[in-house]
């Protein structure tokens, strides 16, 4: 009974998930897209899910400011939905999944009151989802940035966060991530359930970090910075393999990529445009991740394949309507996503 209570729970998200994947925007409607001006993409998107949020903020914000805030917001909620609808070991997964948006939220609002951006603009840059509440989140934007710093005193984020002032945000940001994922990997997979979702995490660290090799490489970082940059716990590039990698040179390293459970696709790394590059892996992360949630149907895979297309398809839309609005020709445009 236990066991089939289970399956029904996967079952009821996964079916909800399923819904809302069938209204992701289809890979050959980008080239309709590439084809439109930022206008016509703006009204493109109103006869989508992204009606509801372009029409609340079209009265305070125009541009590509408006699509980028309308996407950010649809992309909250539509997280948020499926944390609401879920139950169980799914809550709890999905959850733990969401946290990483806790960092983009901090170092958002860290990154903001350093600029001097308006209050209003950087709460519609928040993701209200993870572990603290989108409340919690305004109350800090009013905050000094040490005040802020202090308020996660305490927690898991605070040995990196107190470096504020004294560190690049970039290397904090590093920091933060490292200490999300270091938390989901001390888990230990009691049940298959969070088993597939260590094991999807790890090969997610895995493309974080080759990406990572590969654009300080690009950069001509020593092994030992790079190795500064690196996430311990991957699917097989282990701080060990990391290390080879990371002293290889450029032909060497592109070659020695090809054993690895995500070459296929990324053959033929020629030249050092990292972002086309960065997109090949993207493209082969998905298509393992496809096939790895059709072996499991019912299964947290289906979900986190969604989230991560959902995430994709947001990156995308503003990618179109920035280069639209900036005149950047549409093969530099097209270069720049990733379509699946």
């Amino acid at each position: 009974m236990i066991l089939k209570s289970k399956r029904s729970s996967w079952a009821y998200i996964v079916a909800r998930v399923k819904v809302m994947k069938r209204r992701l925007i289809p890979s050959e409607e980008y080239r309709k897209l590439l084809n439109m001006d930022f206008n016509e993409i703006v009204r493109y998107l109103e006869e989508t899910d992204y009606k509801r949020e372009i029409d609340e903020l079209a009265y305070k914000y125009s541009g590509p400011r408006l699509l980028d805030y309308a996407l950010t917001l649809n992309l909250g909620r539509t997280y948020k939905k499926i944390q609401d609808v879920s139950f169980g070991i799914a809550k709890d997964l999905i959850t733990e999944y969401l946290r990483r948006w806790d960092i983009w939220n901090i170092i958002n609002i860290i990154r903001g009151k350093m600029a001097g951006v308006s209050a209003e603009e950087i709460e519609e840059s928040l993701v209200p989802v993870g572990e603290y509440t989108i409340d919690f989140y305004k109350s800090l934007i009013p905050k000094e940035i040490d005040e802020i710093v202090k308020t996660f005193e305490g927690t898991p984020y605070y040995s990196a966060l107190s470096k504020v002032g004294s560190e690049p945000l970039s290397i904090i940001e590093d920091e933060l991530y490292k200490i999300y994922y270091q938390k989901i990997l001390r888990e230990r997979p009691s049940e298959f359930a969070l088993k597939l979702f260590v094991d999807f995490i790890k090969m997610e660290i895995d493309i974080k970090n080759i990406k990572t090799i590969l654009r300080l490489k690009r950069e001509d970082v020593s092994t030992e910075e790079i190795m500064k940059r690196i996430i311990p716990g991957g699917f097989e590039i282990t701080e060990e393999e990391a290390a080879k990698l990371s002293a290889m040179a450029w032909d060497e390293l592109t070659k020695a990529l090809e054993g690895y459970w995500f070459s296929k696709g990324i053959e033929g790394i020629t030249d050092k445009s990292i972002s086309r590059i960065e997109i090949k892996f993207d493209k082969a992360w998905m298509e393992v991740v496809a096939k790895r949630a059709s072996n499991y149907p019912l299964s947290i895979l289906p979900v986190l394949q969604y989230m991560v297309l959902k995430k994709i398809e947001v990156d995308n839309l503003r990618t179109l309507g920035w280069g639209k609005w900036q005149g950047i020709p549409n093969e530099e445009i097209e270069e720049q996503l990733v379509i699946l």
